[in-house]
């Protein structure tokens, strides 16, 4: 089993390209209703969203995580407000990057999420994303072939408190979103493994 382990966790080095750093820049906006266009604030009842900007390096391996008072995903106040009726209000963040891209100041791609805000049951509102998960092909210096990859976490706010909109990048180099087959390019990986497994478990039973 150790044999094993060891040739799966050799496999799965190997598979990963070297990443060189990579700068990410960008910035938030959001609006409450269907259809609404995102704006640097937002209302709704006594909850309020405020865009913020992110600047930041990724590390050797290409991921950056983001959250707290500095490079965050946009910040979410909520005051005690408990008349206001919370429930399936639509929400809309907006997440611009600026880099990476070859034309500096220009707005590489966007990622458009949609949300809701419900209440929590204790007083406050979760603030919910149908998709978490966005990605994009990008060319740099670096490589011509890249993909960027944004994950989104839901938020929770209690009355009176602010809390950060949080999530993480992951940049690879030498590597496309491959669109409707996502996904495919780790099976002959995974088929390996599993062979391997396989094998394993056959030579242990005899």
């Amino acid at each position: 089993m150790k044999r094993f382990l060891i040739a799966a966790v050799a496999l799965a080095a190997l598979a990963l390209p070297a990443q060189a750093q990579t700068q990410v820049t960008g910035t938030t906006t959001g609006c409450f209703t269907i259809g609404c266009v995102p704006s640097s604030s937002a209302t709704l009842g006594g909850l309020t969203f405020t865009g913020t900007s992110f600047n930041d390096v990724t590390s050797v391996g290409g991921f950056l995580g983001l959250g707290g008072a500095v490079n965050n995903l946009g910040i979410y106040t909520l005051l005690n407000a408990p008349t206001f009726d919370y429930a399936n209000r639509a929400f809309t963040l907006d997440v611009a990057f600026t880099a990476p891209t070859t034309v500096p100041g220009s707005t590489q791609f966007n990622a458009l999420l949609q949300g809701e805000v419900n209440p929590n049951g204790q007083g406050g509102v979760n603030v919910s994303f149908l998709t978490h998960d966005f990605a994009f092909n990008f060319s740099d210096a670096n490589s011509p072939t890249n993909v960027l990859q944004l994950h989104i976490n839901d938020i929770a706010i209690n009355p009176d408190q602010t809390n950060y909109g949080s999530g993480f990048i992951q940049v690879a180099s030498g590597r496309q979103v491959p669109g409707p087959t996502a996904g495919v390019g780790a099976l002959p990986l995974l088929t390996l493994l599993g062979f391997l497994g396989w094998r394993w478990r056959r030579q242990e039973e005899a």
